[in-house]
């Protein structure tokens, strides 16, 4: 049982505070009076088969999955992309789900089984991405039969389920027309998604989930569709915070709390960030491995699953808060959200300070209305031209020419979506679907639009103006830039990464 996360009140006393920027770590002494939100502690990860036969056998509102299945079940497993633990799991959990899935369907003698990697706008899968993350047992069995595939969200032989509004819903063909579907999948936030319904669908089906105009209504309607038309048996392993390596142990503890080697892996991470080339700070810090603990494993009924799954997370890592603060400072770490860049994209760093980490809370916000959010991050213009083509051209092209999302949904989105080279990125080159990127923008845009003003301290000007926010060298200049808009005597929250939090305003 790890300790749960707490507030320190910075004093006199608190020692410099470790912040993070793209891939620069430093100490950083906070203000006295400063709110400093620390996740629950990370714990090393026990074996989760016990629970994942729990969840399978004694699942919530179904029969035991054993019972379901028998020689003549067509029987597709989908393995869940829509919302991934940053960093990457080491071992992935859902791996041993699958196998113990795979175990129960052989001993039922089902031989239709085919594996539906359900990635919605996210790139696809690479084969070797498929035996690193499925492993290699799976993959051998399954790859070279043609049994084991990303979701198409183009594909021309989506199947028809139902309308909403007179708009078809279409589905992946092989999960509609199967006997029975196991969703396997992780909850790492307080955010359910909408599951199948985000992943195996079409782009039309998909931008009314997650859209400009998409809507709680809309949303429900559509996963009810979904969940009505395939039998799904849910899985879902609830995470707690990462545990990372030797090479980065010292994010894993309160800073008061480091021993030796805690400040010489410290200190030498900061050497090598200075001293290593943008190459070798990749090797460093650019795909960051942890070891995640498992808080609960929960079966059953898919909609059940997803409001359990999202209890138990909230129960293990909310951190009580006294009240909205007027400035809300957060640390945003490449690696943390863009997989192998220890930077990380100006628009992938907006999207995770302001929606990820700002809008990590139970109702309540963490900031004011009218407030201030000033995140760390350096905004350089660092673009995979092979996966984030289309994110490119909108931060170069679009966004200096207008911010407003209406007006970029009605002139640009319609014509990146069918645009035949990003298309054969996404289909080819496992690159993004070019819409991913606008909705990515309209939260940016949404959450904007509720604060008085961004400041990215250590951000690149121009960055910063494109994204239609403000830059500060440092958090003092950060803090005077914000005295226009909050006063020169601000209430201030900082939230301690590299951990995800649930803010609990009181």
């Amino acid at each position: 049982m790890s300790r749960p996360g707490f507030v320190l009140e910075v004093d006199e006393k608190t020692p410099p505070l470790l912040t993070l920027s793209g891939a620069d770590l430093r100490l950083e002494r906070f203000g006295v009076g400063t709110r400093v939100a620390y996740p629950a502690d990370s714990v090393a990860s026990e074996d989760p088969v016990g629970l994942i036969d729990a969840a399978l056998e004694s699942p919530v509102g179904a029969e035991p999955l054993p019972s379901t299945l028998d020689r003549s079940t067509k029987l597709t497993i989908v393995v869940r992309d829509d919302k991934q633990p940053e960093p990457r799991m080491r071992f992935d959990v859902r791996r041993s789900i699958l196998e113990r899935v795979l175990e129960h369907a052989a001993r039922a003698g089902v031989d239709d089984v085919q594996i539906v990697i359900a990635t919605g706008l996210n790139r696809r899968w690479s084969r070797p991405e498929i035996s690193k993350i499925l492993g290699d047992r799976v993959a051998t069995s399954f790859i070279p039969d043609g049994l084991i595939s990303s979701h198409d969200v183009t594909a021309e032989d989506l199947v028809t389920i139902g309308d909403v509004d007179g708009v078809p819903v279409r589905l992946n063909k092989r999960v509609a027309e199967s006997d029975l579907v196991v969703s396997i999948g992780v909850a790492s936030d307080h955010t359910s998604g909408c599951g199948l319904a985000l992943g195996l669908t079409d782009t039309e089906t998909i931008n009314r989930l997650e859209g400009l105009y998409a809507d709680r209504a809309t949303t429900d309607r559509i996963t009810r569709i979904v969940y009505d038309a395939v039998p799904t048996f849910a899985v879902t392993a609830v995470l707690g915070q990462p545990l990372l390596g030797t090479s980065l142990s010292f994010l894993n503890k309160r800073e008061w709390e480091w021993r030796l080697p805690d400040q010489f892996a410290f200190a030498t991470a900061r050497q090598l960030v200075s001293a290593l080339t943008k190459r070798g700070s990749q090797k460093l810090f650019g795909n960051p491995l942890a070891d995640y603990a498992i808080s609960d494993m929960i079966g059953g009924d898919a909609a059940l699953v997803r409001q359990q799954a999202r209890e138990a997370w909230m129960a293990a890592n909310s951190v009580e808060l006294p009240g909205s603060a007027d400035v809300l400072a957060v640390s945003v770490w490449g690696s943390s959200f863009d997989n192998g860049n220890p930077v990380g994209s100006p628009i992938n760093a907006a999207h995770d300070a302001l929606v990820e980490q700002a809008g990590s809370h139970a109702g309540t916000p963490l900031v004011r209305e009218g407030g201030v959010l000033i995140a760390r991050h350096p905004l350089s213009r660092n673009f995979s031209n092979r996966t984030q083509s289309a994110a490119a051209d909108l931060f170069a092209k679009v966004l200096p020419e207008t911010l407003d999302p209406e007006v970029i949904r009605e002139r640009f989105e319609g014509a990146a979506s069918l645009d035949p080279w990003y298309l054969a990125l996404y289909r080819e080159h496992y690159a993004n679907h070019p819409l991913k990127v606008f909705h990515t923008w309209y939260r940016i845009r949404e959450a904007t639009n509720r604060l008085g003003d961004v400041i990215w301290v250590g951000g690149d000007r121009r960055s910063a103006a494109v994204l239609g926010h403000r830059a500060a060298t440092t958090f003092a200049d950060a803090l005077e830039i914000a005295s226009n808009t909050v006063g020169s005597h601000p209430d201030i929250t900082h939230l301690h990464g590299p951990g995800q939090l649930l803010g609990v305003v009181r």
